[in-house]
């Protein structure tokens, strides 16, 4: 498996997010990517294309491309097939071994997510004993959850999560305008295929709107 072997100049900044790409879990999603750009971090994702057409590959690399790494365990149960969901166990196992293995001699460090506490204990109990922070499926909690994560690990000082969810509130008010300026739906620029777009407007207005 290739992984990144230079260290990016923003490692200590980067925060890669392992988490279900579905409907239920985007508003969660737009919430957290928000919350680490807003807290002077850089969210990676495996929806950020590097070129890497294998998706596990890609993967590994955005982890052993950040310094911190965030895993939601919220969609492990059994789906419409009666089979679990392993890719966030996967990827969170992948963040592990980069953490404990430590090959390229940089620190590496994991948070959990929930949405029920002790839920993952059930399923994956080897995971016990990670920072796990858990937010009910709000959005609202899952800003506190992250913000609180990135306070202990990175020991830098950050504004708390209510300040944070009002600027991330304000951010949202501005998005009829801005998908009308970028000419697109406002319920294209809220979808999965325009995470990307989304994120880009998130640091726009964040640069525009210091905290």
């Amino acid at each position: 498996m290739a992984l990144a072997v230079n260290k990016p100049a923003d490692y200590d900044d980067r925060v890669f997010l392992n988490c279900p790409f579905d409907a239920k879990f985007k508003p969660l999603f737009d919430a957290i990517v928000f919350t680490i750009q807003d807290l002077g971090f850089q969210a990676r994702h495996a929806l950020i294309d590097n070129s890497n057409v294998v998706r596990v590959e890609r993967i590994a690399s955005e982890i052993a491309s950040a310094k911190y790494s965030l895993h939601d365990m919220s969609r492990v149960q059994l789906g419409k097939n009666k089979l679990p969901r392993f890719n966030m166990p996967f990827e969170a196992g992948i963040a592990y071994a980069t953490h404990a293995m430590n090959p390229y001699q940089w620190d590496h460090h994991i948070g959990i997510l929930d949405g029920i506490q002790y839920q993952h204990n059930a399923s994956i109990s080897d995971l016990a004993g990670l920072d796990t922070k858990v937010h009910e499926d709000d959005p609202v909690k899952a800003i506190s959850c992250v913000r609180d994560f990135l306070r202990k690990k990175s020991a830098r000082k950050l504004p708390g999560g209510k300040h944070v969810t009002d600027r991330y509130l304000a951010f949202q008010g501005t998005l009829a305008v801005a998908a009308k300026k970028n000419k697109v739906k406002l319920s294209e620029l809220k979808s999965w295929n325009y995470a990307n777009d989304l994120q880009d407007l998130m640091a726009s207005w964040i640069l525009q709107n210091p905290s």
